[in-house]
């Protein structure tokens, strides 16, 4: 073989190796890019699922505690506050129910729905319970806000809510 024609053989195998090579290394940061894509959407869905589960969990924890305060109220304003076991027992329901509100709220991360949240709670607290002077209406309007801002957050992409004038949404 003359050292022409080795030159240009070698120069063809270097140049395919070369090649190789290149086709390698953007196959392995392809594959590498569409890792690191699927693990961030997979991670988006998992915090997503974890936001709506509080969300949900708040809602019932709330709906329940609606219930309790209404018949811990009803019962005590029909005993004139005098101790008997069915108010007792009542009140421990209150108290359980207003309970696990707080729990489930600890895991809601939207500042707009926990606002609602307490405001509604001291509404139907006042509403219900106290001699204090608070409408049905009023906290009616309460828990309509905060199944609206539940709502909100519940139809977003991320799980937050896009209330108008609710406090700034929680850093990612």
């Amino acid at each position: 073989m003359t050292p022409g024609l080795r030159a240009a053989a070698e120069s063809a195998t270097s140049l395919t190796l070369a090649s190789a090579v290149g086709a390698a290394v953007i196959s392995l940061l392809v594959a590498i890019g569409t890792q690191v894509a699927l693990s961030v959407r997979e991670s988006h869905a998992r915090r997503y699922q974890r936001r709506r589960a509080a969300l949900t969990d708040a809602q019932d924890a709330a709906l329940a505690l609606r219930g309790r305060v209404q018949d811990y109220g009803a019962i005590s304003r029909a005993q004139a506050g005098q101790p008997s076991p069915e108010l007792e027992q009542a009140e421990r329901r209150f108290v359980d129910a207003r309970a696990l509100l707080e729990v489930t709220l600890s895991r809601v991360d939207d500042p707009a729905v926990t606002a609602a949240a307490q405001r509604w709670r001291s509404a139907a607290e006042i509403s219900f319970i106290s001699s204090a002077d608070l409408s049905a209406a009023q906290e009616q309007q309460h828990w309509q806000d905060l199944n609206a801002a539940i709502g909100s957050a519940l139809r977003s992409k991320d799980g937050v809510s896009a209330r108008p004038g609710s406090p700034g949404r929680p850093n990612r």
